[in-house]
C-alpha cells in the first residue's frame, strides 16, 4: 500500500492549517500545530510556494497563506505528486518494467484495486479534508 513520506505528509497537514485558518500563518505556529521542526517545515512550505500550490508575503504580517483560488483548487494529489513525483501510481509496486495488463507481475491485480481508491483519494480537496477530523485542531 502506498504510504506519504514524512514530507508529503507535513505538507498535507500544513495546507489543512492553511485552509482552516484562512489568514497568513507565520512558520512557527505551522510548526507547532503540526509538531514539526520549523526548519524542515519552512522547506516544504517554500517548495510548495515555489510550485504555485500556497501563497506567502514577507515581512510584518506576512506568512503563508491560501488564495481563494488555491483554497478551492488543491488537492491532495497535487501535493502528493509536487513531493513524490508523478509516476509513483503508474509504476509497478514491485519496479518491474515489462507489468501491465497484459504482462502482471504477481500483485498487478492486487495494486490496481489499491492505486484506484488511492485515485479517489487523491481527487479530495484541502478545503473539504478540513472538516472531516477534529484531531490537528
Amino acid at each position: 500500500m502506498l504510504v506519504f513520506s514524512n514530507t508529503c505528509q507535513y505538507a498535507i497537514k500544513s495546507c489543512i492549517v492553511l485552509a482552516n485558518d484562512r489568514r497568513k500563518i507565520g512558520i512557527k505556529e505551522i510548526s507547532e500545530k503540526i509538531d514539526t521542526p520549523s526548519a524542515f517545515t519552512s522547506k516544504i512550505l517554500q517548495q510548495l510556494t515555489k510550485k504555485g500550490l500556497i501563497s506567502s508575503g514577507k515581512g510584518k504580517g506576512g506568512g503563508f497563506y491560501l488564495t481563494d483560488e488555491q483554497f478551492e483548487k488543491l488537492t491532495i494529489k497535487d501535493i502528493y505528486e509536487n513531493f513524490e513525483g508523478k509516476e509513483v501510481l503508474k509504476s509497478c509496486l514491485l519496479g518491474l518494467k515489462q507489468c501491465g495488463g497484459e504482462n502482471p507481475c504477481p500483485i498487478h491485480h492486487l495494486a490496481a484495486e489499491i492505486k484506484e481508491k488511492i485515485l479517489l483519494m487523491f481527487q479530495y480537496k484541502i478545503k473539504d479534508l478540513k472538516d472531516f477530523g477534529s484531531v490537528m485542531i
